[in-house]
């Protein structure tokens, strides 16, 4: 009975781990197929953070992030979601809802036409 019970634990164990394995490989063969297809359109944005005192900081992150948005010719939204996580990742957390509320008044300008 403890055999029986033993080598069923051990065929199970074996079962998922060969499914993980079929999941893994599906997984790579998608990723592989999505970056086949979307090398070309790959877009790659160069950031540079510079420390800066300003007597205008909300001024200052508007005018670069209008900028970044033109110059990089950012349209997409995953691109813009980009560029908000790295403002909010370079500066400090005083900053945030700053950061947050020029950008969404930026996208707002830039896009409503």
């Amino acid at each position: 009975m403890v055999q029986e019970k033993l080598e069923q634990m051990i065929r199970e164990t074996q079962e998922a781990t060969h499914q993980e394995k079929l999941r893994q490989q599906k997984m790579r063969r998608r990723r592989r197929r999505r970056s086949e297809g979307s090398i070309s359109s790959t877009k790659f944005i160069v950031m540079m953070a510079m420390e800066k005192c300003s007597f205008d900081p909300r001024e200052d992150f508007r005018d670069s992030m209008v900028e970044m948005i033109v110059a990089n010719k950012i349209k997409e939204a995953d691109e813009l979601r980009s560029l908000l996580e790295y403002y909010l990742s370079m500066n400090p957390r005083e900053y945030r809802s700053a950061i947050l509320e020029i950008f969404y008044e930026v996208c707002a300008d830039l896009f409503r036409s």
